[in-house]
């Protein structure tokens, strides 16, 4: 058996070196105290554990969606629906007399993937409407809307891309952009969230109608939501301040109200508008009334599933005007 080895006396061996500690290097040059900087700030943003506030473009979208913008018609009119595949549908819409226009026809399809939206619209006149969507991740969605008119100055092209982050949205599109002579509209939208409640945002237009001419506005947004309302207000750069409030009475009672008030060119012009939707059992009626002295109502009555029945009236008591419409919704 080997014997331990032994230290001569008096002899104080030297201890080992502990391990060196590896510090982190302080950063050193602009772009390491950007991205420090950068760091710094996302970790700050995570802790505050922000909502997304939605789109500068939708700020009002829960007040427009309980007035009659996009439901009121008079004459008669029919809209037949077929789904085909789970993902495709067409539609077939009929409209005749209207005071307004004339008789139409239109055709439209759509298709709906996981992560695209397909659209198009074909009426009696020859215009075409088309849509794209598609969704390159779930915060990143590039759009594409054209209309073709044989009218002169109808046809459009837009091109959008939307970015949706974890407690802002940024917004930047082009509405018939010509890179050639540099014309077009563009407009540039940022909209963040800087607390729980509270949103607020800016959106810039920059117009250039002919290389000689150009314009640029700008306008701002506040947007406080609350546990069952929302209350926006906003100045548009040409004078024009809007201010919205909607509430969620309960889940098939809505509410909204909007003030508008325009100031430019010495002009002192204001209207309020009040809508309401209530959801009933079988039925949807939508109401709305505004300082103009315009009333209307829509009512849509379930009759069976997959077939429903529209009554739309709208009485101007400032021009002593009326209207009143029938239609029906089919889907087969």
């Amino acid at each position: 058996m080997a014997s331990p080895l032994k230290t001569p006396l008096g002899f104080n061996p030297i201890p080992a070196a502990p391990a060196p500690v590896h510090a982190e290097p302080a950063p050193s040059g602009l772009v390491d105290q950007v991205k420090g900087a950068f760091a710094t700030i996302n970790k700050f943003r995570d802790n505050l554990n922000l909502p997304n506030p939605g789109t500068y473009e939708g700020v009002n979208r829960e007040v427009k969606h309980t007035f009659l913008t996009n439901h009121v018609f008079d004459g008669a009119r029919c809209d037949i629906t077929k789904v085909l595949t789970p993902n495709f549908q067409v539609t077939h819409s009929f409209a005749m007399g209207a005071a307004s226009s004339p008789s139409s026809y239109n055709f439209g399809t759509a298709f709906i993937g996981q992560q695209s939206f397909l659209s198009g619209n074909l009426d009696t006149d020859g215009g075409v409407q088309a849509r794209a969507n598609y969704a390159w991740s779930n915060t990143n969605v590039s759009k594409v809307q054209a209309q073709f008119s044989n009218t002169p100055g109808h046809s459009m092209l837009q091109v959008e891309q939307d970015y949706n982050g974890r407690d802002f949205n940024i917004n930047v599109k082009g509405v018939n952009p010509s890179p050639v002579e540099g014309t077009g509209i563009y407009i540039g939208s940022y909209l963040q969230s800087l607390t729980q409640n509270l949103a607020l945002g800016l959106e810039g237009v920059y117009q250039r109608p002919t290389p000689g001419q150009s314009e640029t506005t700008m306008s701002y947004v506040a947007k406080y939501t609350g546990r069952d309302y929302i209350a926006t207000a906003q100045w548009q750069g040409f004078g024009a301040l809007q201010a919205a409030y909607y509430l969620r009475y309960s889940e098939k009672v809505d509410f909204g109200t909007e003030i508008q008030l325009l100031t430019a060119g010495g002009r002192r012009e204001a209207v309020a508008t009040v809508g309401g939707k209530f959801e009933f059992r079988r039925s949807t009626f939508r109401g709305q009334i505004d300082t103009t002295g315009k009333v209307s109502a829509v009512l849509e009555e379930k009759i069976v599933p997959g077939f429903s029945f529209l009554v739309s009236g709208e009485m101007d008591h400032g021009k002593g005007q009326s209207r009143f419409g029938v239609g029906m919704m089919w889907e087969v």
